[in-house]
């Protein structure tokens, strides 16, 4: 049920954000303990780095915070980060491969749960200006944002092709879940959203390039290439997508598609405001009340940067690598490749998306993240016990 909720932010408290998976992860978390389960160590030899670098990175939120006077935010925000970044690992990476196996499936049931969900408020119900659709018809659905909705789906893509190559799902179950995924960041209309899609796919299949893979791509590209030159997309696809995205591709005109030259005047407001931020930022949520426009800037970066400082950024570049780290070691064990292969894709297009995205301890947008992950953490745990060495066996 935590993993299965936790795209669904329509079950939130009104008041903070705190939603019915997080009351699940807590629970899950008081299992593990009395039950002495709680594996200390979720990231293998990635979790020195990671605890380290979270320990820098709130604690930098925090100090800052106090120096602002603003300490409340502060608590909060360092709750919420370590929340999604200490309390969630520690339940999702610590599972058996069978386990381990389970969650993926949830997950994806999860997400596909969330597309026909949104498939059916538009097509069917015809919804607009809703807590489901906004106002000018773009999908937010359970997960009551829009472009973090569309970030999941793209997420969810190398997964699924991870979960089809280590036949934990049949080929045509994944190429249908791939169709519902795509036609979903379609509904959101989501520029980043699409484009992390892109880089996604591209990535994943870049690393399991074979001439049979390239062949399929082809053949499958020509394919796609002929519908689209005796049908015209204006006919098929959502009108919300083609003012916000296809207008934007077919005139090469960077301001018709999205707002992407409005988060340019708050990304070069933090780049000013950076230079004085070094050692202390602005402290938590104090961006938006400093910035002229009263927004937050869209970059996570350059918002830990600038509310705690560039040592707070730095601790958050010591996280990344603490699960490069356990790429790293995995990626010897021939079983977990494939797994493999979808962390590197999820988290280098996470890294990308992050860079239009404000502070990020939403678990709905960090748990595909971690799910990824999970099953090169329980492939390493297996080699560990079986003496530390990999047995590229094919099981």
């Amino acid at each position: 049920m935590f993993v299965y909720l936790s795209p669904m932010n329509v079950f939130m408290v009104p008041t903070f954000f705190f939603t019915a998976s997080d009351g699940f992860a807590c629970l899950c978390l008081l299992a593990m303990i009395s039950h002495h389960s709680l594996n200390l160590r979720p990231l293998g030899p990635g979790t020195f780095l990671w605890v380290i670098g979270l320990v820098t990175m709130v604690g930098a939120l925090f100090i800052s915070s106090l120096a602002a006077g603003v300490p409340v935010r502060g608590l909060i925000l360092v709750g919420q980060y370590l929340f999604a970044f200490l309390v969630v690992p520690l339940i999702l990476l610590t599972r058996s491969r069978k386990e381990t196996n389970i969650l993926l499936k949830v997950f994806l049931a999860s997400i596909l749960t969330v597309v026909l969900h949104g498939i059916y408020v538009i097509h069917f119900v015809g919804e607009t200006n809703t807590i489901f659709v906004s106002g000018s018809g773009r999908l937010m659905g359970l997960v009551r944002r829009i472009n973090a909705g569309g970030y999941l789906m793209a997420f969810t893509i190398p997964i699924v092709f991870s979960m089809m190559h280590a036949r934990l799902i049949h080929p045509l179950l994944a190429s249908i879940s791939i169709a519902l995924l795509v036609y979903g960041v379609i509904l959101t209309a989501s520029n980043t959203a699409l484009s992390g899609l892109v880089f996604g796919v591209a990535i994943y299949f870049i690393m399991s390039a074979n001439f049979q893979r390239i062949f399929i791509a082809g053949t499958l590209s020509v394919l796609a290439i002929g519908v689209l030159s005796f049908t015209d997309p204006h006919t098929i696809l959502p009108e919300i997508f083609q003012r916000r995205v296809l207008a934007g591709l077919e005139s090469g005109d960077i301001n018709e598609a999205g707002t992407f030259s409005d988060r340019l005047l708050l990304i070069r407001e933090a780049l000013q405001l950076a230079g004085d931020t070094i050692w202390l930022g602005v402290g938590a949520d104090q961006f938006r009340v400093m910035s002229q426009y009263n927004l937050p800037v869209h970059n996570t970066y350059l918002l830990l940067w600038t509310e705690g400082g560039l040592i707070s950024l730095f601790g958050f570049v010591l996280m990344m690598m603490g699960i490069a780290l356990l790429i790293v070691y995995a990626w010897p064990i021939e079983r977990a490749r494939p797994a493999a292969k979808a962390a590197i894709a999820t988290t280098v297009v996470f890294l990308i998306i992050i860079n239009s995205s404000t502070h990020i301890y939403g678990r709905f947008v960090i748990i595909p993240i971690f799910i990824s992950l999970a099953p090169l953490a329980a492939a390493l745990r297996e080699e560990y016990r079986n003496g530390g060495r990999p047995t590229h066996a094919r099981t």
